[in-house]
């Protein structure tokens, strides 16, 4: 019996590459609302579906509110912009239309989406089911195991990447449990 495979989708990561691809010549409706992170999550999800074939899938958002790191230390993620306002009036709609295909969408308040996926991909690996982390979020390269791998869509042409245990440690020199380690002394800007 083939093994039950979980993608787990990084909503908020997705759709930004989504709008930023169509950065130049963005998607327009025809009263010139930008829906380029629309068509560009919803093209990825179905391309996830039809290649990948999941058994579960989900797509992880993050939300508004601060997190338990906030409280630790204020000023994270101090530096980031903010959301542009034509991406942020899509994400409702891009919500809904996940919905609509009958994939779940998870929010929760006070955690980002990296640690909600974590968490679940941790529960699945507890459960027998490999999981996919789909993001191109290079701090989930500390997760990868034998049952937990990045589907890493960032990567150059139009197929993704599948990091495990091997390809953490081709790319950043260093095995997953090693990479709080490396992350630490680069350094991260946020």
């Amino acid at each position: 019996m083939a093994e039950k495979s979980l993608y787990l989708i990084d909503g908020s990561a997705l759709a930004y590459r989504a709008y930023y691809a169509f950065i130049r010549n963005p998607l327009t409706t025809s009263d010139g609302r930008n829906v380029s992170a629309i068509f560009g999550f919803t093209n990825s999800l179905l391309k996830i579906l039809r290649d990948e074939k999941p058994d579960y899938i989900a797509v992880v958002f993050d939300t508004p509110e601060k997190t338990f790191r906030h409280q630790k230390y204020p000023e994270y993620k101090a530096t980031r912009e903010k959301m542009p306002d034509e991406m942020a009036d899509q994400l409702s709609d891009l919500k809904q239309m996940t919905e609509y295909m009958n994939i779940p969408v998870i929010e929760y308040p006070g955690y980002e989406a990296d640690d909600v996926m974590a968490t679940l991909a941790n529960v699945a690996e507890e459960e027998g089911v490999r999981s996919y982390l789909v993001t191109g979020d290079k701090d989930f390269a500390q997760l990868v195991n034998d049952e937990i791998y990045v589907y890493n869509t960032s990567g150059k042409g139009s197929d993704p990447e599948i990091w495990d245990r091997d390809a953490v440690k081709e790319r950043f020199g260093v095995y997953p449990e090693q990479i709080v380690d490396y992350l630490a002394l680069m350094g991260d800007s946020s």
